[in-house]
């Protein structure tokens, strides 16, 4: 991670200097507001409560039960633990993790004791399911996989072999949202930050992929039937924001990154936007607001798609556009695979 914390230029006083007399220990980069630690630990939540109420997320009056996806990692951690500060009593929270099964330097099995932990002292209900239990295999034994089609040079006309971070995602969503909607939750919240944000939305732009321009925003999927409704609190706090919120609140998280993301191409974009960012101070910020303000309802309204997701998987019973969702395509695709290759599992 690659954070500019504009030190130099720090005021050696909190904006609220009169109020609090503290000294300011961090500078906000899109609006250069300095703060104290406790007033900077109210200004994000405040930013927080104020999307979550704007998009109508979620709320302890109404009856819901809100699921969080936990990962061990600082974005999940700090939105749990604003969530549970905003919303101390009245609103139903519980939390997923979803063991991976990636191994290197003990990744899987330290986030979920992180994220179990963590879940535990705010006294949230925690919820762990183990993908090697439910399909056979986990993303270790996908790379093993990709690794031996590419010894073997192996090529596939139909369904070529994906990074793992691709399968991850697929996996990661479908499972949540299985569990969601089995389990009666109302809506899932993820961690999602607006660093992440800007970073695909620049990758669909690139891609010129219309359909994830159009849906991109924080709310998504609120009229799909068995598609629970997903939210991202963390949407415009970018991800130095939520480093040094982490840091300042004193939540523990795993510092580590995954050894399979290291490469993959929105890695490069992320730092590109990052020495733009560095420039020209609050660009991704101001990106993200004026696209989904201005570019978004043009590109959503000259998106006419026969696609929908309205429809049910012949095999999982779950939203598709077709006959088959690709979560199915996916399971069944690897599955033969492993066997063509037999790989032990």
């Amino acid at each position: 991670m690659y954070f500019y914390l504009g030190r130099s230029s720090l005021p050696k006083s909190c904006k609220f200097f009169s109020e609090c007399k503290s000294p300011a220990v961090y500078q906000i980069p899109h609006s250069r507001l300095s703060l104290c630690r406790q007033h900077y630990l109210k200004n994000v939540e405040k930013r927080v409560k104020e999307l979550i109420e704007k998009k109508h997320m979620f709320h302890p009056d109404r009856d819901e039960k809100l699921l969080v996806a936990a990962s061990g990692g600082k974005d999940s951690q700090v939105l749990l633990s604003i969530i549970k500060k905003l919303y101390p009593v009245g609103l139903d929270v519980e939390a997923l993790y979803i063991e991976l099964g990636i191994s290197q330097e003990n990744y899987s099995q330290d986030s979920g004791i992180v994220a179990r932990k963590f879940c535990e002292e705010l006294n949230i209900p925690f919820h762990q399911l183990n993908v090697k239990d439910t399909y056979g295999f986990n993303i270790d034994d996908i790379h093993q996989l990709n690794a031996e089609v590419e010894d073997r040079k192996w090529k596939f006309d139909k369904d070529p072999m994906r990074g793992e971070c691709s399968y991850c995602g697929t996996l990661k969503r479908y499972m949540i949202n299985k569990f969601a909607f089995e389990n009666g939750f109302t809506c899932v919240a993820t961690g999602h930050n607006l660093t992440d944000e800007t970073t695909q939305l620049m990758n669909n732009f690139f891609n010129m992929d219309l359909n994830f321009l159009a849906k991109s925003g924080p709310v998504a999927d609120v009229h799909i039937p068995k598609l629970v409704p997903r939210v991202k609190p963390l949407f415009f706090i970018s991800e130095e924001e939520i480093a040094m919120y982490a840091y300042f609140a004193d939540i523990a998280h795993l510092g580590t990154e995954c050894a399979y993301s290291t490469h993959v191409p929105n890695i490069q974009l992320k730092k590109a936007l990052k020495e733009i960012e560095d420039y020209r101070r609050g660009n991704n910020l101001s990106l993200a607001r004026r696209y989904h303000k201005i570019m978004q309802p043009v590109i959503e309204k000259a998106v006419h798609s026969d696609k929908s997701n309205d429809k049910l998987c012949s095999v999982c019973g779950f939203p598709t556009f077709g006959k088959k969702c690709k979560f199915c395509k996916t399971i069944a695709v690897l599955t033969d695979r492993f066997q063509q290759l037999k790989i032990e599992l």
